[in-house]
Formats: structure tokens, sequence, C-alpha cells
């Protein structure tokens, strides 16, 4: 549940007048590895596949349409909810909740990024690169501290070690 559909009154605050922007992060896994995409558009680093609910849209479909936008991958097992995280987002001026899924995919299918999003009639390209890595390397590349913890809950939901 996102915090504007909470039957709980919310904290009065400056921030709470910013608009909401509701996120779903995919924490996609194989066996023991992990998918990470190089991000490239406005900022650089590793981070999972993820991207924002649109209007009208439910959460089973937001998951369905970003990975395949992200990654060119359509089938995968939802093995459940990670963690919620939120954050302000002084670029956009906006409050920025994620919701954060583990999902099973298997590595053999091939990632593609010949499916991202169009704007304004321009692709645009938000990633260049992905890896399948092992734990505690993902963790350890993962550029935002928020993404290395849920990584870290996801690695312990599946009983994982970060040793390897």
């Amino acid at each position: 549940m996102y915090p504007a559909e909470s039957k709980k009154k919310p904290s009065a605050g400056k921030n709470e007048k910013l608009p909401v922007r509701k996120i779903v992060g995919l924490v996609v896994f194989d066996g023991e590895k992990f998918l990470l995409l190089h991000r490239k558009l406005n900022w650089t680093g590793w981070e999972f596949p993820k991207g924002h609910i649109e209007e009208g849209e439910d959460i089973d479909t937001a998951i369905k349409r970003e990975l395949f936008e992200e990654t060119g991958l359509s089938k995968f097992s939802l093995i459940g909810h990670v963690d919620n995280v939120s954050h302000l987002d002084n670029v956009r001026k906006k409050r920025t909740y994620v919701r954060n899924f583990l999902l099973h995919v298997s590595s053999n299918n091939k990632v593609s990024f010949e499916h991202q999003t169009i704007k304004k009639g321009k692709i645009v390209v938000e990633h260049d690169a992905f890896r399948w890595c092992f734990p505690r390397e993902s963790v350890e590349l993962l550029t935002h501290e928020n993404m290395q913890e849920t990584m870290k809950k996801a690695i312990k939901m599946l009983n994982l070690s970060l040793e390897k």
C-alpha cells in the first residue's frame, strides 16, 4: 500500500504538499545471481530495474511493463514483496515511494535494451549494460544505499549468503 492509499493521517510538514511519485523496484534473480543494470540517464551507476506506475495502472501491470521496458524480459515468477522505500526527489520536486519486489527469471533469457521507453517521440536510453552478479557483488555494485539495503533483504529472503 502506498501512503496516498493509507488510512493513516499524514504527518504535517512542508513536504506533504509535494506530489507523490509511485515506483516499482524489481530485484531480479536466477539461482544465486541477481540482474543489475548500468544506468546512464540522469546519473551513472548500477541499479536494479525500476520505474513509475502509470496513471490507472495496477502494480502487477507496472511490474510486467517495467521489466519488459528495461530488460526485454517477459517471463517471470513473482516471489514476493521485499520492502518499501521512500525519499524526496529534489530534482523532480516530488515525494517518491518505492515498492520493491523479488522476481525469478531464467538467465538463459536474453536481456535486451531494445524496448526502451519512448518519450516525446524520442527513444530514452536509460541503461547501456547489464550484469548477473552473485550476492556480495550485487550489493557492492549498487550505487544507492537504499538499493543495497533492499538487495540484502532479498538475499536474506532467498536464504543466500553474502560470502559469495
